[in-house]
């Protein structure tokens, strides 16, 4: 049996996005034979790795930010609110003596979380391979180390090393300090290339942090990309969290199942389907769009496919050669995401035309559209362009209902 190698990019709360997808993968029948991260993605990847997926999948459920810090809310609001980018960590790196002059937050309760669920011996003896990426501030160089070149009883240590944020107080292991693992590589597929593997499986979290270019050829990268911003490292509160599990779950069975949608989870159609549809909206509407676009006048069929959808797919953020079902699914996007349609559930293209017209009935929208003149005057071109998206994707939508087209 092919085994993959699992690369987990780190990211503080952003690491619950890797709990998810994993789930997925595991639930489609995926198998790792090595794990590697950095930072969270080295806390996650040791309970992987050991074998206790679902232990740390409980555990992040039940995760808050008073588990792992025990600071003043004022203190923990200022440190969430730091953003942390590349250029900061670059900054940082340059000023490694008043890192360690710096005691920083105390780590001791998130330790005490990694000391509850990572069991070293059990690590050790798992079959599945395991690494994990830090930066020696004292020696001035990364460390990329699979847990055979760990000592014995400092596994611990060096997973807290992998994950000392910025702003973190450091702990020595032995007489040398050790610092974020982003430092370095913050998604390590090169350490599972190394081992061997070819098919790798990468997690991304779009972290702060550098991510090395891949050193070696013929691997296969499967990308797992989060379809929304994971939120700010360090916000480790309850409701991210949740959002961040589900997110990682049905984005990567996005990935897996080539479901279509940008922020909801569609299966796919046969092609034919979405452009029958296109093809059954009556000239009437047709001719209303063009009207709206301020587009020429010109044959209704040739307007709608040479103008009218080729506009809608721009509006949409799809490419020029997007699929008509794409293009299709874009438009009652639009509607879902107005009427509150639960996003986090994969659906048919005929259920989720159902939950749009149910929850549209009940759904009061807060704010208003309707503009006078002279506000419309003053709106960017961005915001016409929206405006014009979601008035043609209601149009549209009204007549797939009244016609029972979907």
């Amino acid at each position: 049996m092919l085994m993959f190698g699992l690369a987990l990019e780190g990211g503080g709360v952003k690491g619950a996005f890797h709990m998810g997808a994993v789930k997925a993968l595991l639930e489609e029948g995926y198998e790792f034979g090595g794990v590697t991260g950095t930072s969270i993605g080295a806390l996650n990847g040791a309970i992987i790795a050991q074998g206790d997926f679902e232990a740390g999948y409980r555990l992040w459920e039940g995760m808050d930010a008073p588990l792992l810090f025990d600071i003043e809310e004022k203190q923990y609001r200022k440190l969430i609110d730091r953003r942390i980018d590349k250029e900061l960590l670059l900054k940082l790196a340059a000023r490694m003596g008043e890192i360690i002059e710096n005691k920083g937050i105390d780590t001791v309760k998130m330790r005490q979380v990694v000391e509850s669920i990572v069991d070293e011996e059990k690590l050790r003896r798992s079959v599945t391979d395991f690494g994990l990426v830090t930066v020696s501030i004292t020696d001035l160089k990364p460390l990329e180390l699979y847990k055979e070149d760990i000592p014995e009883g400092r596994m611990i240590d060096y997973l807290m090393a992998s994950a000392s944020f910025p702003g973190f107080k450091l702990n020595p292991i032995g007489n040398k300090y050790f610092i974020d693992g982003a430092f370095y590589d913050n998604c390590p597929v090169n350490l599972l290339a190394r081992k061997g593997y070819k098919e790798i499986i990468a997690v991304r979290t779009l972290g702060p942090g550098i991510i090395q270019n891949v050193k070696y050829r013929n691997l296969k990268i499967t990308n797992i990309i989060p379809s929304e911003d994971l939120g700010m490292p360090l916000d480790f509160n309850r409701e991210l969290i949740n959002r961040n599990l589900q997110m990682g779950y049905y984005d990567t069975m996005r990935s897996l199942k080539s479901l279509r949608g940008k922020g909801y989870y569609i299966i796919p159609q046969n092609e034919d389907t979405a452009f029958d549809i296109f093809c059954k909206l009556p000239d009437t509407l047709v001719n209303s769009l063009g009207k709206l676009f301020k587009m020429k006048e010109m044959p209704a069929k040739r307007m709608l496919f040479e103008s009218i959808i080729p506009e809608l797919a721009n509006l949409s953020g799809l490419k020029a050669d997007a699929e008509y079902q794409d293009i299709l699914i874009g438009l009652l996007e639009v509607l879902a995401e107005d009427s509150g349609v639960k996003k986090y559930k994969i659906y048919s293209l005929e259920e989720f035309v159902g939950e749009i017209e149910t929850n549209s009935k009940v759904y009061v929208k807060k704010t208003s559209l309707k503009m006078n003149a002279g506000l419309n005057k003053k709106l960017t071109d961005v915001l016409r362009g929206k405006h014009g998206l979601r008035e043609a994707a209601k149009r549209i939508f009204d007549v797939i209902c009244v016609m029972d087209l979907i």
